[in-house]
């Protein structure tokens, strides 16, 4: 029995998909991208796109609409594959992906299942499907890997500020300033602060502030000291300036939150 196909049926699934595939080849010349998205992995040789990042064999790229980007230095057995595509802007935008962006071709995420196939598959929607998959397959690499390179750089960025966070942690109570703690890092204060603020979301004037608030917290709840010794113990200037900043971060004055640490000692469990 011949298999009917409903053509308009399949038209209109193939125009729901969330990527569209415009065009793919493969050579040694790289194409031009203009108005849509570029995917391209470097089967052979080498390049060097703009920005001075080399592209060997085994690299994806990705190229965002409309993004500038030139391609140099070509070695002489360069050749690549790639797909052009168009693609919903929500459905890209949960890659996070930069307007250029580098991975690596892993198994399953390259293109040349796409590439050998026949340009009207981009006519009939299981095959445009297939190029699709194999098209946000490869944009899932790249975005892994963009994640990952993230979080290697996040740790090394957090190794370097290790030493502020030591000074802050063991020397809280004394005047610090952003100076001594960037210099404590070996960085210019602009760089600490920004560097600081990246990785734990505060400046560092900030995260000072909420530790000498614990450690007078500790001494809230375990000694009878003064406000103004607790003050003093903890690097705050003055112990009205500890209570506007325990008001500011934890919505309670110094005496209100010493009684509320006795009234919980005074509740007895039978």
């Amino acid at each position: 029995m011949e298999k009917y196909i409903d053509l308009e049926r399949e038209i209109e699934e193939r125009d729901r998909l969330p990527i569209a595939p415009v065009a793919f080849g493969s050579g040694k010349k790289t194409p031009s991208a203009d108005g849509v998205h570029l995917l391209l992995s470097v089967k052979e040789g080498s390049t060097v796109i703009t920005g001075g990042e080399e592209l060997s064999a085994g690299v994806m790229l990705f190229v965002r609409r409309d993004t500038p980007l030139t391609f140099s230095e070509k070695s002489e057995d360069f050749f690549c594959e790639y797909v052009l595509f168009d693609a919903q802007e929500d459905f890209l935008a949960h890659l996070e992906l930069a307007d250029v962006a580098v991975g690596e071709t892993h198994e399953g995420t390259g293109l040349s299942s796409v590439v050998k196939m026949s340009p009207y598959a981009l006519e009939y929607y299981h095959d445009r499907l297939r190029i699709c998959a194999a098209v946000y397959s490869a944009l899932a690499g790249i975005a892994r890997d963009g994640m990952i390179s993230r979080l290697e750089r996040f740790d090394t960025l957090t190794d370097r500020l290790s030493p502020a966070m030591l000074q802050i942690e063991q020397r809280y109570m004394e005047p610090l300033t952003v100076r001594v703690l960037a210099h404590s890092c070996s960085m210019s204060e602009s760089v600490f602060t920004r560097h600081f603020k990246r990785v734990y979301g505060c400046t560092p004037v900030q995260y000072l502030i909420r530790v000498r608030l614990e450690a007078a917290k500790e001494l809230l709840a375990a000694s009878d000291l003064s406000f103004e010794e607790i003050a003093r113990e903890c690097g705050f200037k003055s112990a009205k300036y500890f209570g506007d900043m325990l008001k500011k971060h934890e919505h309670v004055t110094p005496r209100e939150l010493r009684a509320m640490y006795q009234g919980m000692t005074q509740i007895k469990f039978f």
